[in-house]
């Protein structure tokens, strides 16, 4: 229920008119001062009166305040369905109604029209209002402080910053949090960070939940997720991978879904290099590549997995791997993506065969990075390759203060 001393001092100030000037004849200023901080009990009369004398019925401002909330509800469900062109049309009804003086209802606001940014691929924008001061400094009740959690952990996903989206969605009280889709996050954050057993827990929970709601979209996402988990967990043969790829790229392309079936073909594109079969890989990402909106987080994801499989396939010349990584720098640039931008620049010294700036920008930029995200997918692989360059180099100080300061146990059999 929405306070009417609240609304009646709103009106008040936006009137210009001070306390005494409102209550005059009708109530005194201390009076008005407590029926504003909800202090006291007050009459359905006087409230008549000092709204009348403002212009305005206090019932349809009401009405109105719990239509935006009706809208806010239905927005968000729109937004877990993913339905963008009926999201963006109620958004652009809530932006004509006049609501920012009720903080709560507001600060919901904010935060799902963030929740659609981010579905929009607008970073920058979603960025601006998580971290503004309206959202920041605000005292916020607990329902939308599990969405602001819920937000901020879907907002650190896209950033591939794991760790911090773990940390925010796991502050979220699923008790008390109507909204299982959370389970699909958690289920990919932590598919990401290689934790298998909380990703396929959290992965079980999202099924349920968009089966029973119908979701057949997102439920072709957690399919895809849960896909992910058992090729890792039990060492599928590849024939069976791409029965399963094919039976997902099938269902996506039957609701036509570009920007899934791109997804999809990064994934099995992945696989395909994982099993050293790179011309194959190649053709599935430049695919992706084609269905993938360049916006998108995704768009980058099959570019830098093309360059990669082009260069470790030896399968295109020097000068086309060096364009495509100029694309992705420029990209993860505008993205604002230091993810990307990281990877495509070492890869960017390597191709220039120059060893020294290669491994310097290793061990400055890269490797702590990682280290600080833990992304073990590339810290593991490129802290082995940089530990032989320093034996290779006969540094064994550098070598003991580089595994000293990431704590890593090296053996000569390793």
């Amino acid at each position: 229920m929405f306070d009417k001393g609240s609304i009646i001092q709103y009106f008040r100030q936006k009137k210009g008119l001070t306390q005494e000037e409102l209550g005059h004849g009708i109530c005194s200023k201390t009076h008005l001062s407590k029926i504003e901080r909800g202090l006291t009990e007050v009459s359905d009369e006087t409230i008549s009166l000092l709204c009348a004398r403002m212009g305005f019925d206090i019932d349809e401002e009401i009405g109105m305040l719990q239509k935006v909330e009706k809208m806010l509800e239905s927005l968000q469900k729109l937004i877990i369905f993913q339905d963008k062109e009926k999201a963006h049309a109620i958004l652009s009804e809530l932006e004509k109604q006049e609501f920012n003086y009720i903080t709560p209802l507001h600060i919901r606001y904010l935060l799902i029209k963030t929740r659609q940014l981010l579905l929009d691929h607008q970073l920058e924008d979603a960025k601006k209002i998580l971290f503004s001061k309206e959202i920041q400094n605000q005292k916020i009740p607990q329902l939308e402080k599990n969405l602001l959690n819920h937000t901020l952990g879907i907002y650190y996903i896209q950033t591939y910053e794991l760790h911090k989206s773990i940390e925010f969605l796991k502050k979220v009280s699923l008790e008390s949090y109507n909204n299982p889709e959370i389970h699909y996050h958690l289920a990919l954050a932590y598919c990401h960070l290689n934790a298998h057993i909380s990703s396929y827990h959290h992965c079980q929970k999202a099924k349920e939940f968009f089966v029973y709601t119908n979701n057949y979209q997102r439920l072709l996402d957690t399919e895809t997720i849960a896909l992910i988990l058992l090729e890792e967990e039990t060492h599928l043969l590849f024939s069976e991978i791409e029965s399963r790829y094919e039976n997902l790229l099938d269902s996506v392309r039957i609701i036509k879904d570009q920007e899934r079936e791109a997804f999809l073909l990064h994934n099995f594109a992945y696989q395909l290099y994982k099993f050293k079969k790179y011309s194959e890989a190649r053709n599935f990402y430049e695919r992706a590549l084609t269905l993938a909106p360049k916006e998108n987080v995704n768009y980058l994801t099959a570019l830098f997995g093309y360059m990669r499989c082009l260069y470790t396939g030896n399968l295109a010349d020097e000068i086309t791997i060096k364009g495509i990584i100029k694309e992705g720098i420029e990209e993860a640039k505008i993205k604002n993506l230091d993810y990307y931008l990281l990877l495509f620049s070492l890869y960017h010294y390597k191709l220039n065969n120059d060893e020294l700036l290669y491994f310097s920008y290793l061990k400055d930029s890269v490797l702590p990075y990682l280290y600080e995200v833990k992304n073990r997918e590339f810290f593991v692989p490129l802290s082995k390759e940089y530990i032989q360059y320093l034996i290779s180099k006969n540094d064994g100080q550098s070598l003991l203060d580089f595994l000293s300061i990431y704590q890593i146990n090296y053996t000569l059999e390793d």
